[in-house]
């Protein structure tokens, strides 16, 4: 019986509430004074509860705000990135491009080449490691280069043609192991053998001096001799003497000879169109 009374009275005083609320707006709409002072009593009264309230959450409003933009930030950080990257590579490829006309106008100053035909190649595979010691050539048979050919740089020989196709043609380079070269010592014209030993190292040479007579000093220079057998042609820079040691006989003295061409950055090179005599 209670329930029931006070169930009555709960749905009462929400009927009245709704007809005040009602009245109240007619009111309101009709500007009447009495409701516009009693709106700025409860706006006096509950304006710090709001402020207390907006205060409080206001951090997760900002937290929200921020979780509805990240996508924003990241679109444009995403694309500040993009800009970055090619900007550097822009500047990689302008750093190249100087180096590569660096390297040809160093070319055309090789006035060592005498009046042996040549022809410029650029360097379009292949890079020397411990595994391999040749680099490939946009140059081949169609333009004239044949196998056995001297390659050389602005600086001095860095190999020899050891196959070529209409287009193309594959270098071993001087550094190889496998390589050898005639050269002559030019302080005392003495001649000897070079012989690779792999990418950054110096070359070793094999010469027919003794303890006792060899005289030749750190940065004498070196150039082919052209009478090994005439696999090259004379006067092609091969290096300088870095060091002297004993041979492994400990009869003569071998040569640590530092390469004139840098052949771990090739990017152009010059073919001599050259072939022994017959």
């Amino acid at each position: 019986m209670a329930l029931s009374r006070r169930t009555g009275r709960s749905r009462l005083t929400l009927a009245l509430l709704i007809l005040t609320s009602i009245a109240v707006l007619t009111l309101d709409f009709r500007d009447a004074g009495p409701v516009e002072s009693a709106r700025r009593m409860a706006s006096s009264v509950f304006s710090p509860l709001r402020g207390a309230a907006e205060t409080v959450t206001a951090p997760v409003t900002d937290a929200w705000n921020g979780v509805t933009s990240y996508g924003d930030l990241e679109a444009e950080n995403e694309r500040l990135r993009a800009e970055l990257e090619e900007l550097q590579g822009r500047e990689i490829l302008e750093e190249d491009a100087a180096d590569q006309l660096a390297a040809l106008l160093r070319m055309q100053d090789i006035d060592w080449v005498g009046d042996v035909p040549t022809t410029a190649a650029r360097v379009v595979a292949g890079a020397p490691s411990n595994f391999s010691h040749t680099v490939e050539i946009d140059k081949g048979t169609d333009d004239g280069v044949r196998e056995g050919m001297p390659v050389i740089t602005g600086a001095g020989l860095a190999g020899k043609v050891v196959q070529a196709t209409g287009g193309r043609s594959t270098v071993q380079l001087i550094t190889d192991p496998e390589f050898k070269v005639g050269i002559r010592i030019l302080s005392n014209n003495r001649t000897g053998t070079a012989t690779g030993r792999g990418p950054g190292e110096q070359l070793i040479v094999d010469t027919s001096l003794t303890p006792e007579d060899a005289e030749v000093r750190r940065g004498t220079a070196l150039t082919t001799s052209g009478t090994d057998n005439s696999a090259f042609p004379a006067s092609i820079p091969i290096g300088r003497v870095r060091s002297t040691k004993e041979s492994t006989s400990g009869l003569t003295v071998d040569l640590m000879v530092e390469p004139a061409a840098d052949t771990e950055r090739l990017a152009f090179v010059t073919v001599m169109l050259w072939e022994p005599p017959s």
